[in-house]
């Protein structure tokens, strides 16, 4: 019988030490290039991230600012203006704005008659990375009530008439597209004379809009010598007021409700993430809707750091492009010299809106910026029918 076979010590001891090491090191070398690929990735991810919401919110602000000056000007008069308070006893028109630490508020030039559908106003806003942004307001006329006829008007009143010219009665002034409420705008024309009130409160049934003075535009002066609700009753008179009939002292009286859109950086909310702000009149403070405040608007687009506005006009001689309209642009030896630039020629608005991410880049101490910029052009001012 043989002997039992001793094992062999060498095949059972395991690794060596040497093996060992070995082994760590390559795995540490996989685990380092995996670990160091997934980090890539990771921050492949957090860039494209950034990148895409910063875009986003490039893309937001710059739309909405296409849509609204798109429209803006319909619904004017021919000369792109409308009538405010002027003259004597008539004080300066307030202008929406953004805030600032001064609590400045903007205001029409002394003798100001009217206001033009595209109010330009250069390094108005705040002054961010040293670099001064811009402000633009523009006046469009709300299609959904426009045109409709009076039957009443005084220095501070208008009631809306019962019966449409077609015959119908389909406007419900308290509910619905006809619905007004205190704040908002309304363009009175009678023959070519007209005046933009702000409505301070609304009577129903009887479909009576009041304009009190002391609405937060300051666009309700019954007080001023013209461009109010008083002068437009006397533009036309009458040739006999003493026997005239409402439906007589009033006819061809007509009312359209109008939108005053205002764009603007704000960086005081959130000095670390200026937004871009779209303000429709003053803004409605809930219960208290005449009180002027420059702390009201949507935010359509967070961190937002420099807005800017140029202008292409048509004046019939020079028409200069890319007019940033600065003071020496109202003047005669600005861009549209040997004249002075005028709002109401402006036919295209050039914008440019940049954008910068909330956070640095990992790994460095930069952010990521973009811009965006496009050319609008208006149509109610760009284009003529020419066969009307």
């Amino acid at each position: 019988m043989r002997p039992a076979t001793r094992p062999n010590l060498a095949a059972t001891a395991g690794y060596s030490l040497v093996e060992m090491l070995v082994a760590m090191g390559v795995l540490t070398m996989v685990m380092g290039t995996t670990l160091a690929g997934l980090a890539d990735v990771m921050k492949g991810n957090e860039l494209v991230m950034t990148i895409s919401s910063m875009n986003n919110a490039l893309r937001a602000g710059v739309d909405v600012m296409i849509r609204d000056l798109l429209q803006a000007g319909s619904g004017l008069p021919a000369s792109h203006t409308v009538g405010i308070p002027n003259g004597a006893g008539s004080v300066r028109v307030r202008l929406p704005g953004p805030p600032n630490p001064a609590n400045t508020i903007f205001e029409t030039a002394a003798d100001d008659d009217v206001l033009p559908a595209v109010i330009t106003r250069n390094g108005a806003g705040p002054t961010i990375d040293g670099v001064a942004t811009d402000v633009l307001t523009v006046l469009m006329a709300d299609n959904s009530f426009i045109d409709v006829p009076v039957t009443l008007v005084d220095d501070s009143r208008v009631r809306i008439a019962t019966t449409m010219t077609d015959g119908t009665d389909v406007m419900n002034l308290g509910a619905g597209v006809d619905r007004i409420l205190p704040g908002q705008l309304m363009l009175i024309s009678k023959g070519s004379r007209n005046t933009l009130v702000q409505v301070t409160s609304i009577t129903l049934p009887s479909r009576q809009l009041n304009f009190a003075n002391g609405d937060s535009l300051r666009l309700n002066q019954s007080g001023a010598a013209s461009g109010n609700l008083r002068a437009l009753n006397l533009a036309e008179p009458l040739d006999n007021p003493a026997t005239a009939t409402v439906n007589e002292a009033f006819a061809g009286t007509r009312i359209s409700r109008m939108r005053m859109i205002t764009y603007y950086l704000d960086n005081l909310t959130d000095p670390m993430h200026p937004r871009l702000v779209r303000r429709i009149n003053n803004g409605v403070t809930p219960g208290d809707e005449i009180t002027f405040s420059n702390n009201l608007g949507t935010a359509v687009a967070i961190d937002t750091h420099n807005l800017q506005f140029t202008y292409d006009i048509n004046n019939g001689e020079t028409n200069p492009s890319s007019v940033s309209m600065t003071a020496t642009d109202y003047g005669t030896g600005g861009a549209c010299k040997p004249v002075a630039c005028s709002e109401t020629e402006i036919r295209k608005v050039n914008l440019r809106l940049m954008s910068r991410a909330p956070n640095q880049v990992s790994g460095s101490f930069t952010f990521l910026e973009n811009a965006l910029e496009s050319q609008v052009s208006l149509r109610a001012m760009a284009f003529v029918d020419r066969y009307r």
